[in-house]
């Protein structure tokens, strides 16, 4: 029986034994995948400079078990390089993949989406004057929440069903969803939210000229990210995420 092949990129790499590295990768048809990639580390290795986090490789494995044990790679062309914020982005949407996808759960459309936003982070610039790395990062965190299963609605309120107007104000749970505030509630409650930011994120998977447009809005662009962390947050529990911490060390620096 042939080996099982698929397009996929390296999530994140391990040391094993004196010469091997075990890899998480995500590929577009089987989902993420762990593998032993034997003797990777030899300095003449075929695996050793091929076995990089951003570039697109075709992989081949064999093995039944939950580390599969992977044959050849193949570099398929890669996206422009990551660096400085942009690197560590991409390290923090690996991470995000790492924790919360399981194993040998294909998700195409997430897949697709990844190397679009790999994209966009290369080539990220300032657009109307908005920094597109924010709006890039809270676009796919709430795609990946979507493909999940994990995300509300945003558009409508739970039970009843009620369409959410730009000017109300609502409470999200991660197990409730979208309510409606009433009359005399707090608006500046943690967990309270402007219907301007749940309409972004309902038309999150939009175009990223679209997504930059609406946060251009300060309060769109707090609240959103305040939301889509919750709601992560619920799902990692109290994994901390390393990309997460040496992001917030670098802007310190800045």
């Amino acid at each position: 029986m042939a080996s099982p092949q698929d397009t996929g990129l390296v999530l994140h790499t391990l040391p094993w034994r004196e010469t091997s590295l075990i890899i998480e990768v995500l590929t577009r048809t089987h989902g993420r995948l762990g593998m032993v990639a034997r003797g990777a580390r030899r300095p003449r290795s075929a695996l050793r400079g091929l076995l990089q986090p951003f570039q697109p490789l075709l992989l081949r494995w064999n093995g039944g078990s939950e580390l599969k044990n992977l044959i050849s790679a193949e570099w398929m062309g890669g996206i422009a390089s990551l660096a400085g914020r942009t690197l560590m982005s991409g390290f923090y949407l690996n991470e995000l993949m790492v924790r919360l996808l399981p194993r040998e759960d294909a998700h195409p459309v997430l897949y697709d989406d990844y190397l679009s936003t790999l994209g966009m982070l290369a080539a990220h610039e300032r657009v109307q004057g908005v920094e597109l790395v924010e709006p890039i990062l809270r676009r796919f965190e709430c795609n990946l929440l979507r493909e999940m299963g994990y995300s509300p609605r945003f558009d409508r309120t739970s039970g009843s069903g009620e369409l959410v107007v730009p000017s109300g104000f609502y409470r999200v749970a991660p197990q409730l969803g979208v309510q409606g505030l009433g009359p005399n509630e707090d608006t500046d409650e943690a967990d309270v939210y402007s219907g301007r930011t749940l309409l972004t994120l309902a038309g999150a998977s939009a175009s990223i000229e679209e997504v930059v447009r609406l946060m251009g809005d300060p309060l769109v662009a707090t609240e959103s990210k305040r939301l889509l962390r919750r709601l992560l947050g619920h799902h990692l529990g109290d994994t901390v995420l390393q990309s997460r911490e040496v992001m917030r060390e670098m802007q310190r620096l800045v």
